[in-house]
């Protein structure tokens, strides 16, 4: 009934991979010595250092000891900080449900508005209705034109699935898309079985 953020994970694993890829590249041609070649034809100097030379030359260290350069490094790290932050919460499933629906696009005639729990409610109303369902409940994204539709059902343990699901596709749901005089762009049904007693028995499809 919830939903992830499966697209933004997915760039960013592409983009740790690529990463961790050109990582992989480089420590292969250290290995290997083919790094130094390579930088001799670019113009630059990749060779080894010697065991006994310094990290960082003089220069270098005098401008990672200026203050606008431990400014730069820090608001680098704070940056970094809040993008780990916003994938993390994007993690946090949502119902992402939708908005108030606008179902007259000519404001010239005036504008309908209607509430998606107006909606829902009566799906889930017709649904609980059905032979053999003891509990729904639906959510409803997209807009008017474009409605997506989830529903979870909890049915009883004798219930013909097949034609229940029949029954919810051409019930509730064409009676929505009727509602909204447009057709349910994308339904989910998820479907439990409730044993009764045997709560061990509980089956989700």
């Amino acid at each position: 009934m919830r939903q992830h953020a499966p697209g933004l994970n997915r760039a960013w694993l592409v983009v740790i991979g690529v990463l961790l890829v050109l990582a992989g590249a480089a420590g292969l041609l250290v290995s290997t010595g083919q790094l130094a070649p390579l930088g001799r034809q670019a113009g630059l100097d990749l060779s080894r250092p010697a065991t006994d030379a310094k990290v960082a030359g003089s220069a270098t260290a005098s401008a990672l000891g200026t203050g606008w350069v431990v400014v730069l490094v820090a608001v680098v790290g704070v940056v970094l900080a809040l993008l780990g932050l916003a994938w993390l919460a994007a993690q946090v499933p949502r119902t992402n449900a939708a908005k108030p629906l606008r179902l007259d696009d000519e404001a010239e005639h005036g504008l309908t508005r209607c509430a998606p729990d107006v909606l829902t409610d009566a799906v889930e109303a017709q649904i609980e209705a059905l032979p053999g369902v003891q509990s729904a409940a639906a959510v409803l994204r997209g807009d008017a034109q474009n409605p997506d539709l989830t529903v979870k059902v909890t049915a009883g343990e004798r219930a013909d699935i097949p034609r229940l699901l029949e029954q919810i596709e051409f019930g509730p749901v064409r009676d929505l898309g009727t509602a909204l005089d447009t057709v349910v762009r994308r339904l989910g049904v998820q479907l439990e079985i409730d044993a009764g007693k045997k709560r061990l028995d509980r089956i989700t499809l």
